[in-house]
Order: C-alpha cells, then sequence, then structure tokens
C-alpha cells in the first residue's frame, strides 16, 4: 500500500470540504452572492420599443439619453441592482428591476414620457420642465385637503417663470405632464422666487409618483412595451426553493447511480462532480452571470452531461480491466484513449450553448452560458482531476480487486485453456494479479463481443426493422403536425398570460365567464387544487388588464402583488420565431462542418440526418399532446441537438478505432456492430443518469421547468434509440451510396 497516495487522497478530500464549508455563504447571500433572476425573487422585465416622434428617427443619442433617465426614476424608486440593456439595432430598452412592492406603478413610472409644461388657455407651451431642479410630493395639503408636489427651478428658469406669470395675471396657467393636466391655477401675481407647488393630487403616493419623474427628466421619445415578464415575490421564492430540491435530489440520484455501477470510480465521479458544481458557482459569482430558472435547468442538465463524461471513462476503464490490464495501466489506458471522444462529443454540444447564447433571448442567454461553462468545466475535471484521484486510488493499493470497479467475471476471451498455456518468455513482462494472458491488449473480436453478452443480437443486420419503426414515428409526428399543428405560446403569437393563484378552489366556468363578460376569446387551465388558473388572452394594455383583474377579484380572492404575467407584442413573437430558425440552421451547419472534419462526409449527413428526425419527434410529441411550446422548448431542441450528437460521436469514435484494425477479409458490418455494442453500455448507462437529472426537474421543478424538462425526456429518450439503431446504419447506407473504398489491412 502506498502511503503518499493515501495521503494525497485525504488531503484533496480534506481541501474540497473546507471549500465547500466557506463558499456556502459567499455563493448564497442575499446581497453579494450569485445574483438571482426575476423568476427567483420577483420583479418584472419589460421590452420598451422607441416610438419615432412626426418628422424624425430614433437615434442612438436618444435611446442612450433616455436609459439614463429610466435608470435614474429606477433608483429613486429604491430598487437595487437593476438591469438595463440597449438594443440600438431595433431601437428597443430592456429593463429588469426586482423588489418592487407595486409592479404595475413601478411600469408606470418607467413608461411615462413625463414631460412638463406650463401653458396658457391657447393650449401654447410657454416653458418646459428643463429647468426643474427640484421636486417633491409633500403631505402639506393644498385647499381642497389634497397632496402637492412643490418643485424648485434654476436661476434661468426663475427669471423665465417670472416673466410668465408676471404676464399672465388674472388668467389660468395649465400645468401638464405630457397631455395630462395636472392642475390649472389662476395667476395671482408674479412668482418671482423661483418655486412654486402644483397641486390636486389624491394621495400623498400619486404626488411622489409624479415628483420622481419630474426630478428623473423627461424622456426624449416615447415608448411601447413590446414584451413583460412580471412574477410575484412569493412565486419567485417558491420557484427557487423548488428548484433547489430538484437539483439536490437529481445530485444525490446521480451519486447513487454511479456508485451502484461503478463502485470506486463512482466514488471518484461523485467527488468530481462536488468539485466541478464549487467551479461552476463561484465562474458565475465571479463574471456576474445572473441565475434564473432555466439557468438552474442548465446547471442540473450539465451535472448530468459531467457525469455522462466520467461514464464515457469509465466504460473504457472497464473494457480496459476485461482485457487484463492491471487497474494502474487500465487507469491510463482508458483516460488516454477517451479523451479524444469527450474531446468530440462535447465540443458538438458547445455548437448548440453556444448558438443559444447567440441567438437566444435574455433567459435563454443564462441557460446557454451556464451549460457552456458547464460543460467546459467537466472536460477539465473528468480529463484532468478524475485521473488525479483515480491514480492516487489505485496507487494505494495496486492490487485492488476488479469488482471494485464494478467489473464481474466474464469468461476468458479468445484464451488457449490453462492446461495449454505456454511459459512466458525471457525478459518478459511479469503480469499483475489481476491481468490475463488470455486476452490480446489491441482489443475483443467480433466473436469476443457476442460471448460476452447474455443477451445478444445483431443490431446492424435487422436495420431495417429499426428503419421502419424510424419511419413509423416520423409518419404520425409529420401528421400530427400537419393536422393539430403546434400550440405556439404567447411567446411566438404575442398576447398575454396571467398566472393567479387563488386562496380559496374556483371553477373554469367562472373564469370563461369573465372572460366573455370583458369581451376576451382567451383559454383557461387549471391545477393545484382548482387554485392556480394559468389564463391566455389577447395583448391587454394597462387599462384592459386593471379591468380584467377586478372582474375576476369577483369570483375569488388572491393578491395582486402576486400575479404572474407575461405579455409579448406581436413584433417580438416574430423576431423569437425567425431567431429559432437562425439556431437551428447555424447548429446544424456547425456540427455538420465538424463532424466533417473529424470523421467523415457520410458519418456527418448520417448524424445530421438523425438529428434532424430527433426534433421532428420531439415536436411531433408537443403537437400530439398540445402540450404549450414557448421559447424554453427552443433550448430544449437545441439541447437535444447538442446531446444526442455527442451520444452519436462515441459510437462514431468507436467505429472509426475498430475500422483502422479492419482486415480485408473481415467484415464491415460486423465491425459496425462490435462497435454499437462495446458503445452500449456508455450509451444506456448515460441516458440513465440524464434521464434522473430530467425527472428531477420535471417533478420538483415546478410548473415553469415542467415542459422544458418534458422536451429534453422525449429528446434524450429517442435519440438514444437513433443513436444505436439509426445513425451509424446509415454511415453503412451512404458508405454504400457514395461507393466509399474501405480501409484494411491484408
Amino acid at each position: 500500500m502506498n502511503r503518499r497516495n493515501g495521503v494525497k487522497l485525504f488531503i484533496a478530500v480534506a481541501l474540497t470540504a473546507v471549500i465547500v464549508y466557506f463558499s456556502i455563504a459567499p455563493l448564497t447571500d442575499a446581497e453579494k452572492g450569485i445574483p438571482l433572476g426575476l423568476d427567483l425573487r420577483g420583479g418584472v422585465h419589460l421590452a420598451l420599443q422607441a416610438v419615432p416622434n412626426e418628422g424624425s428617427a430614433v437615434t442612438d443619442e436618444n435611446l442612450n439619453d433616455s436609459r439614463a433617465v429610466i435608470e435614474r426614476r429606477v433608483n429613486e424608486l429604491g430598487v437595487s441592482e437593476p438591469h438595463l440593456e440597449i438594443d440600438y439595432n431595433k431601437s428597443r430598452l430592456i429593463v429588469e428591476i426586482a423588489g418592487v412592492d407595486d409592479p404595475d406603478d413601478a411600469v408606470e413610472v418607467l413608461r411615462t414620457t413625463a414631460k412638463l409644461t406650463f401653458r396658457n388657455s391657447d393650449g401654447e407651451i410657454l416653458m418646459d420642465g428643463t429647468h426643474l431642479t427640484r421636486a417633491d410630493g409633500r403631505d402639506d395639503q393644498d385647499y381642497a385637503g389634497r397632496a402637492v408636489i412643490e418643485f424648485t427651478l434654476d436661476s434661468e428658469g426663475t427669471e423665465i417663470f417670472a416673466n410668465i406669470t408676471r404676464s399672465m395675471v388674472g388668467q389660468q396657467l395649465g400645468v401638464y405632464l405630457d397631455e395630462d393636466l395636472l392642475t390649472n391655477p389662476t395667476v395671482q401675481e408674479a412668482i418671482t422666487g423661483g418655486s412654486g407647488r402644483i397641486t390636486g393630487y389624491a394621495s400623498l403616493e400619486d404626488a411622489m409618483e409624479h415628483a420622481i419623474l419630474l426630478r428623473s427628466g423627461a424622456l426624449p421619445v416615447s415608448f411601447d412595451i413590446v414584451e413583460r415578464r412580471q412574477v410575484g415575490a412569493l412565486l419567485g421564492s417558491d420557484s427557487l426553493v423548488r428548484s433547489l430540491q430538484a437539483c439536490a435530489v437529481a445530485v444525490g440520484l446521480i451519486f447513487l447511480f454511479v456508485i451502484i455501477i461503478y463502485r470506486l470510480p463512482g466514488l471518484v465521479a461523485s467527488f468530481s462532480i462536488i468539485v466541478f458544481s464549487l467551479i461552476v458557482l463561484w465562474l458565475l459569482k465571479l463574471i456576474g452571470a445572473v441565475l434564473t430558472l432555466p439557468g438552474i435547468a442548465g446547471f442540473v442538465l450539465s451535472i448530468g452531461m459531467a457525469v455522462d463524461l466520467n461514464i464515457i471513462i469509465y466504460e473504457r476503464l472497464k473494457e480496459e480491466l476485461r482485457m487484463g490490464k492491471s487497474p494502474r495501466s487500465a487507469v491510463d489506458a482508458a483516460f488516454s484513449r477517451a479523451f479524444i471522444t469527450v474531446f468530440d462529443s462535447n465540443i458538438t454540444t458547445l455548437f448548440a450553448a453556444g448558438t443559444l447564447f447567440v441567438l437566444g433571448t435574455s433567459m435563454i442567454k443564462g441557460f446557454a452560458l451556464i451549460l457552456g461553462i458547464g460543460i467546459l468545466t467537466s472536460l477539465f475535471t473528468a480529463v484532468t482531476f478524475s485521473r488525479m484521484v483515480m491514480r492516487w486510488c489505485v496507487g494505494v493499493n495496486p492490487r485492488i480487486e476488479k469488482k471494485w470497479f464494478g467489473v464481474r467475471p466474464r469468461p476468458s476471451l479468445t484464451a488457449a485453456p490453462a492446461e495449454t498455456a505456454t511459459a512466458p518468455k525471457a525478459g518478459a513482462r511479469r503480469k499483475g494479479k489481476n491481468e490475463s494472458p488470455a486476452v490480446a491488449s489491441e482489443g475483443e473480436t467480433y466473436e469476443d463481443v457476442k460471448a460476452a453478452r447474455k443477451y445478444y443480437f445483431n443490431i446492424v443486420s435487422r436495420r431495417k426493422t429499426w428503419y421502419i419503426v424510424a419511419a413509423l414515428l416520423t409518419v404520425i409526428s409529420i401528421g400530427s403536425l400537419a393536422v393539430r399543428g403546434l400550440n405556439l405560446g404567447i411567446d411566438f403569437t404575442g398576447g398575454t398570460m396571467l398566472d393567479v393563484t387563488f386562496n380559496t378552489p374556483v371553477s373554469q366556468e367562472n373564469i370563461s365567464s369573465v372572460l366573455a363578460d370583458q369581451g376576451f376569446a382567451g383559454t383557461v387551465q387549471l391545477s393545484e387544487g382548482d387554485t392556480a388558473a394559468l389564463i391566455r388572452l389577447p395583448e391587454l394594455t394597462d387599462d384592459m388588464r386593471e379591468g380584467f383583474l377586478t372582474a375576476l377579484a369577483g369570483i375569488g380572492e388572491f393578491a395582486r402583488e402576486n400575479v404572474q404575467e407575461d405579455t409579448v407584442g406581436p413584433s417580438i413573437g416574430e423576431e423569437l420565431r425567425g431567431s429559432a430558425i437562425r439556431a437551428l440552421v447555424v447548429a446544424t451547419i456547425l456540427m455538420l462542418a465538424y463532424i466533417a472534419l473529424r470523421f467523415r462526409l457520410n458519418y456527418a449527413i448520417a448524424g445530421i440526418l438523425t438529428l434532424l428526425q430527433d426534433v421532428l419527434i420531439v415536436a411531433g410529441v408537443f403537437s400530439l399532446f398540445q402540450w404549450q411550446v414557448d421559447s424554453t422548448f427552443i433550448a430544449a431542441v437545441l439541447t437535444v441537438f447538442g446531446y444526442d450528437i455527442n451520444d452519436t460521436v462515441v459510437i462514431y469514435d468507436r467505429i472509426r478505432e475498430n475500422e483502422k484494425k479492419l482486415k480485408r477479409r473481415d467484415s464491415f458490418e460486423d465491425m459496425v456492430d462490435k462497435s454499437i455494442w462495446q458503445s452500449m453500455g456508455r450509451s444506456v448507462n448515460t441516458t440513465l443518469a440524464m434521464m434522473i437529472a430530467l425527472f428531477s426537474i420535471l417533478l420538483l421543478g415546478g410548473e415553469s421547468t415542467r415542459l422544458f424538462a418534458t422536451a429534453l425526456i422525449a429528446g434524450v429518450a429517442y435519440g438514444a434509440y437513433s443513436t444505436i439503431f439509426l445513425s451509424s446504419q446509415l454511415v453503412l447506407e451512404l458508405k454504400k451510396l457514395f461507393g466509399e473504398k474501405r480501409p484494411g489491412t491484408a
């Protein structure tokens, strides 16, 4: 036993435990930890579309000035760390604010142009609010018992205002905010002190709201709300708790799964996942990334993919051990030979994450960022860290038995009978305790692969059966899409969706009756004991929304501040449809080019054809059951795209490896079948590990990530089928079609 390796292991485990302990507080601190998105802490997301004035276009200067004004208004609201972003190409401002008590009032403050003007009785503008230096709401009451705003002007404004009031003694001076008349007093005498008051407010809150607008200044252009997403604080905290529960359950079950399957390597994989999680979370904190619900889903998914990498390596390790190598030699060979496979498979998934980040919406960008960071980090932890720890483990006991690696005893393969085995030649290396002289180090033959499996059938020779199954599913999917179509959510069609939680159960008929009374054509979906209502309507204006919620309160009580709202204008829906198509096309081209470069063109075409069918099947499932398709569906489809090609590349890599050893008289089809079976354990186990993560999201992650997880489950499940039963067989068909000469030795 090597004590030095034992000491290294102890130090690594102890150091990781210390880092975990001291990372909890800084990573979870409400103020200084990883920032939470609006869907986890509540708040409002707005996309404000600039509307040009008559005869002039919106300029970058207008947008920059508007951003400064809105930022001042947000700060006046007392909101910490607001997010403001300018899209110059679309003349649009993206505003995200969290922690507001009344989201509706906050939205009104942000969108109001707030141009203060003083006008005569003919409506002529005599002075605007550019000279205003101070404006405060006061509970000092006017003669009618109402709140007021006290304002102060700069020196130039003081002089102008004095001249105006001097010339208008006995006349009415209108004070307007935009086109709304605030007050219309009669001027009694010239006002020379540079200050005054605006009266007529019904409440102090209204006066203070207008004071914020006046202090922060007027917007240089008007804005329309083309997208609004609102989450109540209680809903956000509930989503956070559910997501963390899903994450904890997923990690625990994955740890249990890999330990049962791989024993000691499973323990190392679990340890590696802990280190992986620490690195990802600290990177997110350092770069200031915002954690959203899709982001947490991406984190859970990246854990599943990190386990996937370990499974690739440890399946190879088991294979090397079965060929008679010592644990130390098997570890070195497994990590060395699996590196190219791991690299190729994850680069293709990285293409999908990168495409999502470049072409996705703000929440999808967060998902893509975390997924991308997870892929790169898992490459480091699986290839470097896990290898180091595994070498320490076998170094502690070089004679460790194979059962500790999850390797079951098998009959000797291509072995000479024990009684006829010849003695080793002089100078030959003595074989270790666990090393079998019977198995060639270069790999198992096709007959070995068949004999070693309890349940075996020739996959390649039955490819027509797999084609028929795939064709039937394709026809069903196309038929459903043609007849039923996709149930497109408001992200694509535009409209308003309200998620209302009532204090007591309500009926669908009562809500539908309110919709009819308000003149809306909408749909209603009840859940959670008929207390949670998901109501989909045409796009609502603020007044229409207020009227509908007031009418809705007549059938059951609910907290308005906790109403979750998504409102999307038709322009946003069109943009999302376009970006979804572009994302799919870009990801396809990148993967096609990479696989063609790393393998050959027939591999690339076969892989992309099966991927496109995977996407078609997922779309068909959603069409058949009429599940709603929203922006997260695009993220799920592209993730399926990346993950399924990951699975396919692993088999392609094994085919490429075995093809180099192919003799001229050997059957190419048998070699492909051998490659599939050699990769079978990895394909099944990685699919199971990923399903554990996805079902945790589905069952525990909450309503907002449920359809996302459903799309991934459908894609990963069918992707496992297409990877094993279709993609490699299509390589054979294309090889024949192209008349490609096969390599081989005499």
